[in-house]
């Protein structure tokens, strides 16, 4: 339980660090996840080593009820995913990267393959605070 519960912090930072470094350009968001999976296969993919999901809920930790309620309701009105079933796991051979050296930096979001965070739904996290008018619990 405590090993899962430190997981899940890492997580959540590592999605937060995502979007703080992804705000200058998207090739700085190495959390690569598969935007095609079904939520069946991120379950399973979440059992191993590899892959870990993370909940967008978990940016809001520490915002009061109605700004925390607020931020997920815009960002759930984008339509973008709730969680992400990111790669945890070094790529051997890709400097511990899946999509992260992809020369196409166009396809990093693009919704087929294995995209980044932030290249594909960073606009929508950021937007969903700023029209609550809410700081971002990180830097931008």
């Amino acid at each position: 339980m405590f090993k899962r519960t430190l997981t899940n912090i890492g997580a959540g930072v590592a999605l937060a660090a995502a979007v703080a470094l992804g705000t200058g350009t998207a090739a700085y968001a190495h959390e690569c996840f598969n935007p095609n999976r079904s939520e069946q296969g991120n379950a399973g993919a979440s059992n191993s080593q590899a892959w870990f999901t993370v909940h967008v809920e978990e940016l809001t930790a520490g915002l009061s009820e109605e700004d925390a309620a607020c931020v997920l309701d815009a960002y759930a009105a984008t339509g973008a995913p709730m969680s992400f079933t990111i790669h945890v796991k070094g790529a051997n051979g890709q400097d511990g990267v899946v999509a992260g050296n992809n020369p196409h930096e166009d396809k990093a979001g693009d919704g087929q393959g294995i995209d980044e965070i932030f290249a594909a739904h960073g606009a929508d996290i950021v937007t969903s605070f700023e029209v609550c008018g809410v700081d971002l619990p990180f830097p931008v």
